[in-house]
């Protein structure tokens, strides 16, 4: 049986549509506020955002195992969406010589945590 006919895995699938949902009002509303790029990353940060909080598991139970979008990582999906509202944001109202530390930061952030993560492994 295919990955993609599972029962478990048709159920999880759909829950990441809140993404490009956001992205497409964030950029319908920059267009009309005058900065669609800021737009659409505050979108898609929101879309992340309401992916990792408004996650239905669809009646499956949570301890199941389906390789489907990183089920169960909801804070990184919360992490780049606050990111990217923070940059959206930023483009707009703040200093372009403050975005390099930031994002700096950030990738350092998110690198340890990936290290962080190898190593807490129980193998």
């Amino acid at each position: 049986m295919a990955l993609t006919d599972d029962p478990v895995y048709k159920k999880r699938r759909g829950a990441h549509f809140l993404i490009p949902a956001g992205a497409f009002i964030g950029l319908g509303i920059g267009l009309i506020a005058g900065y669609p790029g800021s737009g659409v990353l505050i979108g898609l940060g929101l879309g992340f955002l309401a992916s990792a909080i408004l996650h239905r598991n669809n009646g499956v139970p949570p301890d199941s195992v389906v390789p489907c979008c990183g089920y169960g990582k909801r804070w990184i999906s919360a992490l780049v969406g606050v990111f990217m509202i923070i940059i959206g944001i930023g483009i707009i109202w703040g200093p372009a010589n403050f975005w390099p530390y930031i994002i700096g930061i950030f990738l350092v952030v998110l690198g340890l945590t990936f290290i962080a993560k190898f190593w807490s492994r129980a193998d």
